[in-house]
């Protein structure tokens, strides 16, 4: 379907004879007087390839019509240079018919880093159609899109929390982590409950959701954004979105394939990174290959334990270097000692020898709060600010907020270099 018109299509074209492209822009001229919409700026004409690629760095037009012969430097080499110094411009290669058509003449084009291949000879009417698709490609700036992924700072976050045992506060904090940065980040923060069997999460936010993963899965293969967002409850209190998981089993369900489920993974995850900036999950801590899927897909992942007992430290050593073994890169694991008190048998000295890793951040042991904040369905972070646990847990959120503005700070050095 064409594009809708725009009221100006700025142009550059070649002309490797003199007055060879006077025919061209009479019928583009033409043309547009008798659409009566638009028009059809010709910025300039360029004679040879390399003045055509130093037009386009210079003026910026939309398209570029360039011809595949021309004096000292093909089409080809500049709309490769053109590619390079003047991406927002769609170079359009003019082949003649017999080559028009031909596979390893478009082959080419494309890795030259051309937009369109055309025959000279074809219709005014066709060339418009190309025209104006190309020109309306500069309209996807306005696309919410487009700021996620040339702003560092709106870039998407995948955060998985796990750990090895259960009952050692993973899931509590990490609802009050996804918590405390939907207050700080408004509508932009979402949190899935693939824990399932054992998660407690939508009780923990006193939420009583109408649907949950499993039966977002059945829409396996058709779900869209309006699918998914049906399917999250809102937690009034800190806009947070919650994706709870489905009672009495682990990640969905159990009712698709294991291929099915890396496939739904896959949708899910892409359109919640659309959606919102901050993604969460609550991992449970058998890693199987949904898990592991969902681990692949996250910029960090924090690893609760806690220093109870020598069983959970051990256990947690042993997912440590399954993580590692599954290429996770040791900078993305975030260590994290839960329930930290002079009263532990073991030390945190006992959980980085055992894990060959620094323990990144300590939660102190805060017990009656934790156990109110679960009874009451009351984030700690908004009922119980000044507690050790939310105190804890606000400083958690702050160490990922700095890795991620160093890594922000480190692409954008590299994008400079």
């Amino acid at each position: 379907m064409p594009s809708e018109r725009r009221d100006n299509i700025r142009i550059i074209i070649t002309e490797p004879q003199p007055g060879a492209s006077e025919e061209l822009q009479t019928q583009l001229t033409e043309y547009f007087q008798s659409a009566d919409s638009g028009t059809v700026d010709v910025l300039g004409l360029a004679h040879d390839g390399l003045e055509a690629a130093q037009m386009a760095a210079q003026l910026r037009p939309d398209v570029i019509l360039l011809d595949e012969d021309m004096p000292g430097m093909s089409g080809y080499e500049a709309a490769e240079l053109i590619s390079l110094a003047a991406p927002d411009v769609a170079s359009v290669l003019m082949v003649p018919t017999e080559r028009a058509g031909d596979r390893a003449a478009i082959n080419t084009a494309l890795r030259s880093g051309a937009r369109a291949v055309v025959d000279p000879a074809m219709p005014v009417a066709g060339l418009i159609e190309v025209l104006e698709s190309l020109a309306g490609l500069r309209e996807g700036r306005e696309r919410p899109e487009y700021e996620l992924i040339t702003d560092p700072a709106k870039m998407p976050v995948t955060i998985s929390v796990t750990g090895a045992k259960g009952g050692i506060g993973k899931s509590l904090i990490t609802t009050n982590l996804a918590v405390s940065f939907a207050r700080k980040y408004p509508d932009q923060a979402v949190l899935v409950d693939f824990y399932g069997q054992y998660g407690n999460t939508a009780l923990m936010l006193d939420l009583r959701p109408s649907y949950d993963i499993a039966q977002l899965a059945f829409f396996a293969g058709e779900m869209d954004a309006t699918v998914l967002d049906t399917h999250l409850t809102i937690h009034s209190d800190s806009s947070l979105r919650v994706l709870a998981g489905h009672p009495g089993s682990a990640g969905v369900g159990g009712q698709l394939s294991p291929s099915q489920e890396i496939a739904f993974l896959a949708d899910m995850i892409g359109l919640l990174r659309r959606q919102f900036r901050f993604v969460f999950f609550d991992i449970p801590p058998l890693l199987g290959a949904a898990s592991a899927y969902v681990f692949s897909r996250s910029q960090y992942i924090v690893l609760v334990s806690a220093l109870l007992d020598l069983s959970t430290v051990r256990d947690t050593a042993t997912l440590y270097r399954q993580l590692l073994d599954e290429r996770i890169a040791p900078e993305r694991i975030v260590l994290v000692a839960n329930r930290v008190s002079r009263a532990n048998e073991l030390a945190i000295d006992d959980l980085e020898q055992a894990t060959s890793a620094r323990v990144a951040h300590q939660i102190q042991e805060d017990t009656g709060t934790a156990i109110a904040s679960i009874n009451e369905g009351a984030p700690a972070v908004l009922s119980r600010a000044g507690s050790a646990f939310a105190r804890g847990v606000r400083e958690l959120a702050d160490l990922l907020e700095q890795s991620m503005a160093e890594e922000r700070r480190r692409r954008e050095s590299e994008g400079s270099s």
